[in-house]
């Protein structure tokens, strides 16, 4: 394990060390960084699935599929299924069928979001159709202009629920960091004037969806992920062991000063050294 001076672990919290049943890993920052797998991460997910390990990837993107990510994993030399891959977008389309069943919904988000809502039954809705809209939900979106702004505003005030993605404000990119779900979410905030529901990390919404997905209790998962503000909060949520990986947005520096609310269980350089140690 990975010990800066500034985050030396207790010798009551190494005792927790154990073999998780699972693992529910991000994918951004985690995984892989654009197109490129992190330090050690491909050997680390085979040995993983060798031991039996169950593992679900939740990611907060909403540009793609989890048939889409999965295929993404595989061209990188992980073995993975779509059924092993949640994202955001699944979360959100299913959590509106729960409230409403099918409804009527102006996506102001990336494609994934629309082809989940597609498949769960509710009706997509152009932005000049605004006054239909049962739900709006922002999130990342290539293609924002400012009549996604105007009228996206407009439904939400005429009283269409406001779900947002997620918070993220960034991303890791193969070049730097990127703008995130989050930049858009918190602009349509601004204008609308209260809080979104968010149903992406860290909402419990889809960490309590993870859990189904994966069978397991909350005691038996590590929650693995590269920033402390969605990934380590989400798995806090939902009463987890958490892990922070810095491969993405979390340096070691950000280590010091942690809030004692965020901070992880366990920190390591990257997942090879996350399955070294846990995993020997």
């Amino acid at each position: 394990m990975f010990p800066p001076e500034s985050f030396k672990q207790t010798s009551s919290s190494m005792v927790r060390m154990k073999n998780y049943r699972g693992l529910i890993l991000d994918l951004d920052g985690c995984v892989y960084v654009g197109s490129e797998p992190t330090e050690g991460a491909v050997d680390a997910l085979t040995k993983l699935k060798k031991l039996g390990v169950k593992i679900l990837y939740v990611t907060n993107n909403p540009m793609r599929t989890s048939e889409e990510f999965a295929e993404k994993l595989r061209s990188m030399g992980i073995d993975c299924e779509a059924e092993e891959v949640l994202t955001v977008s699944e979360a959100v389309a299913a959590y509106i069928r729960s409230r409403s069943g099918p409804s009527k919904v102006l996506v102001i988000a990336g494609r994934g979001v629309k082809e989940y809502c597609r498949r769960f039954g509710h009706e997509l809705l152009e932005p000049s159709e605004w006054r239909k809209a049962e739900y709006v939900v922002v999130g990342m979106d290539p293609e924002i202009n400012y009549e996604k702004f105007r009228f996206g505003l407009k439904a939400i005030h005429k009283g269409a629920v406001f779900i947002g993605t997620n918070p993220d404000v960034t991303h890791p990119g193969a070049e730097g960091i990127e703008p995130g779900s989050g930049a858009i979410v918190a602009a349509f905030k601004a204008m609308a004037g209260f809080e979104p529901i968010i149903v992406g990390k860290p909402s419990r919404i889809i960490m309590d969806v993870a859990l189904k997905k994966l069978g397991l209790e909350a005691s038996e998962v590590l929650v693995v992920g590269d920033r402390l503000d969605t990934d380590i909060k989400a798995g806090k949520a939902i009463g987890a062991d958490t892990a922070l990986v810095l491969t993405g947005i979390a340096k070691e520096s950000d280590l010091r000063g942690i809030p004692e609310e965020l901070k992880p269980t366990y920190v390591f350089r990257n997942l090879g050294e996350l399955v070294e140690t846990l995993y020997p």
